[in-house]
């Protein structure tokens, strides 16, 4: 065994020093998996070499992440943090559309908890709405497919509530046909989940999720629209480290600690591709598809290629504008959080900065971090 120097920032904003046993280099590593941090609890420290990925090349791909205008970068292995670095601490940082992630996660709850089902009609709760509008379901508002006509002044300039604007929209496309990359219809979403659980969309998300994952109420924010729903579609700011918690939720199947949360097949069918784009599930975008559209420039990009070139075809990510990321990918039992501001632009993917898969030093500092693992 060789001792090795690492320095981590944690959640609280301290940076902490260790020296930590590694493994020689082709020794056996421990069968490690660290339990989830209950409320109060830091993720447990483990050296990067007692999860099977070379301390070395976790050191390069956190230095080349922060080197490339991060703020933040955490990478998890097996439950475990095993390398951060950070120069904003413990303060929530906003995730932009980063936070439709998170609110799939919070409909995955309302759907585990018998609330509603993915497939019910959204004529069950807007009994006003018109035939149209009725039919499209909760899975096509998810997967951004509800054909209604989207532009993006549209969006911006709507002076009706989010819920008068989505139910009067013009139908354009016949719903699960046609990907785009909606905002405003995503206030839907928070609207169904408070008529249904009878409480406010974000004291529902602190009592059945942030509460459960052990994140206090104070350590997060999310604005309001101007008809009081929570801004879904991009208004949450978040710690990092608590981000983190829900990366790992999913990668735990919707348990935490021995607590169901959210039933394994809504993440299946959230991880799971539509035909009308191959890399986006329930507001997660995938890198299932070996070629997906992006958001709408005014009409999505057909791009031939994954979202992530060269990452395992099973990662999947919520992404956020300028580059906030929680990237999961199963079968590597890998977490990666970025968080910042872009330093390069693809000068041909300029409309992906949207959601920061215009930034090609993402996925560099991604795949550093899955070619870090050595078991």
């Amino acid at each position: 065994m060789r001792t090795a120097r690492r320095t981590i920032v944690t959640a609280a904003g301290l940076t902490v020093v260790a020296l930590l046993a590694t493994p020689q280099p082709g020794a056996a590593a421990e069968q490690i998996r660290c339990a989830a941090p209950a409320a109060g609890q830091e993720p447990q420290l483990r050296d990067p070499g007692e999860v099977g990925m070379d301390p070395a090349a976790v050191d390069e791909a956190i230095r080349f992440g922060m080197g490339a205008g991060a703020h933040t970068v955490q990478l998890y292995r097996h439950g475990c943090l095993v390398g951060a670095e950070s120069v904003t601490g413990s303060v929530p940082m906003p995730l932009f559309s980063a936070s439709k992630g998170v609110t799939a996660v919070a409909v995955g709850r309302a759907v585990t908890l018998g609330l509603f089902g993915i497939d019910d009609p959204l004529g069950r709760f807007f009994p006003d709405a018109d035939a149209a509008h009725a039919a499209i379901t909760v899975r096509q508002v998810l997967n951004q497919t509800t054909g209604l006509q989207f532009s993006w002044a549209g969006d911006i300039t709507a002076t009706e509530g989010n819920v008068e604007q989505a139910l009067s929209a013009t139908p354009e496309f016949a719903p699960g046909t046609t990907f785009q990359y909606a905002q405003n219809v995503l206030g839907l979403l928070p609207a169904i989940i408070e008529r249904t659980s009878g409480v406010d969309y974000q004291q529902f998300v602190q009592d059945e999720l942030m509460g459960p994952l052990g994140i206090e109420r104070a350590d997060w924010i999310w604005l309001r629209g101007r008809d009081d729903l929570t801004s879904v579609a991009g208004g949450l700011s978040m710690r990092p480290t608590d981000l983190a918690r829900f990366g790992e939720l999913l990668l735990r199947g919707g348990s935490w600690n021995g607590r169901p949360l959210v039933d394994p097949d809504f993440i299946r069918q959230g991880t799971t591709p539509t035909a009308a784009n191959g890399g986006y599930g329930f507001l997660w975008w995938l890198n299932s598809g070996e070629t997906y559209r992006g958001v709408n420039v005014p009409d999505p990009v057909h791009y031939q290629h994954r979202v992530f070139p060269g990452l395992p075809a099973d990662a999947y990510a919520f992404a956020g504008a300028l580059g906030q990321f929680v990237v999961m990918i199963p079968s590597r039992d890998l977490v990666i959080v970025r968080m910042g501001v872009p330093t390069t632009v693809d000068p041909n993917n300029l409309t992906a900065a949207l959601t920061s898969t215009s930034n090609p030093d993402n996925g560099i500092l991604f795949g550093k971090a899955v070619a870090a693992i050595v078991d």
